[in-house]
């Protein structure tokens, strides 16, 4: 049987957005969900946590090829996941193409597991890039890092913070996150 992976060409983090169904969840809090053509997706523990997702429930997943050692058992992992709810809210504007930075921020902000929860500057993810440039982009500045983050912010997908000492807002340094409540702790 052919799975629905081997039928796309796709470049590297292009998603696919497929519906399916949480099925088994994990004693870590991970699960997997099942779509319409019976293939295993896999869902971290922080998109099950941050979604409040549980077994049964029906679900919007934004998906990539899952690692090549575990494809032949687990072909999906999520990047995201909306439940029918958000689904029907998002606006237009998270819609459309992502450049190529913006995409590989957002792989570092919500898939990379040493960065899970982490806050991040523009100098850090600018960093960041660079140090995986050998997969990736060659470098990014720290403009071009903030330019694509805002970007991000402003259709939803990642969570932005100021801080600042000074009320003037002179000094304001600003933080990228994958989740709001990633400030919380």
């Amino acid at each position: 049987m052919e799975t629905m992976q081997n039928k796309r060409t796709m470049k590297e983090f292009d998603t696919i957005k497929m519906p399916a169904v949480v099925e088994i969840d994990t004693y870590a809090g991970s699960a997997f969900a099942v779509n319409t053509q019976g293939e295993q997706i896999f869902i971290n523990s922080r998109i099950m946590e941050r979604m409040e997702l549980e077994k049964g429930d029906q679900v919007t997943a934004y998906v990539l090829p899952n690692y090549e050692d575990k494809r032949d058992t687990i072909p999906w992992r999520a990047m995201r996941v909306d439940t029918a709810d958000i689904a029907e809210r998002q606006q237009p504007s998270t819609t459309g193409s992502l450049s190529t930075l913006d995409k590989e921020i957002m792989k570092t902000l919500w898939t990379d597991a040493y960065c899970d929860g982490r806050m991040w500057t523009d100098r850090e993810i600018s960093e960041k890039i660079e140090e995986q440039s050998v997969y990736t982009l060659e470098m990014a500045t720290n403009k071009q890092c903030h330019e694509s983050c805002e970007r991000l912010h402003e259709r939803g997908i990642i969570a932005k913070i100021k801080i600042t000492s000074d009320p003037t807002d002179i000094k304001t340094v600003v933080m990228w996150a994958a989740d709001i409540r990633d400030f919380e702790d």
